[in-house]
């Protein structure tokens, strides 16, 4: 099912070569995101066919609780919207209907993964399957947090945000749209089409 890394792949790393995308707060930046696949859609709609989705979040600095996360980033990015719950939301569910892995409502391996202020080598696939995070330190600015798509070991969509020091559920609220909007785009634009917005995913 997942689409088989090649050369051609590359060119989709980023949307344009432009600046970092602003974010919905100001004090904030989003970074271009990152494309396995042009089918990102295609692979939302296998991962989360009842638009329900497990979200696993590297935090420890924030201090802001999983579910909380999980709330403040379902309902946004194009239609179907995806309501997000957490790793232990999702096997209390699977426990209890005594379903597989692959239940048709709920896919836990297909999953958006968060980490807050992540080590240096926390990107692309590292994202799936060994994400680490940092202690903040009091100089920083701003902290970097990665938010990923993964289909098993496997990244579809990444992307970093840069988020004012320290961080608040306001500023995670406020940012959350513009993650979703990027992270699941309905389609990935063609670069040789003058009339497409290379920071518009779903034009």
């Amino acid at each position: 099912m997942f689409a088989k890394r090649h050369p051609k792949a590359l060119l989709l790393v980023l949307l344009g070569i432009a600046a970092p995308l602003l974010a919905a707060c100001g004090a904030s930046n989003i970074e271009a995101p990152f494309y396995d696949t042009t089918d990102v859609a295609g692979f939302k709609s296998y991962a989360a066919p009842s638009n329900i989705m497990v979200m696993e979040v590297h935090d420890g600095q924030t201090g802001i609780d999983d579910a909380s996360w999980a709330k403040m980033f379902s309902h946004h990015g194009f239609a179907p919207q995806l309501s997000f719950i957490t790793p232990q939301e999702a096997q209390t569910r699977l426990d209890s209907t005594n379903a597989t892995p692959d239940h048709p409502a709920l896919r836990p391996k297909h999953r958006m993964v968060v980490v807050v202020n992540p080590t240096q080598n926390t990107s692309r696939d590292a994202m799936c399957t060994d994400p680490q995070n940092a202690a903040v330190t009091l100089s920083q600015a701003q902290t970097p947090v990665r938010f990923a798509f993964c289909s098993g070991d496997s990244v579809i969509s990444e992307l970093r945000a840069n988020i004012e020091t320290p961080i608040d559920r306001k500023k995670l609220a406020d940012l959350a749209p513009t993650v979703i909007h990027y992270l699941f785009p309905i389609s990935q634009p063609d670069r040789n089409d003058d009339h497409c917005s290379r920071l518009s995913p779903g034009c």
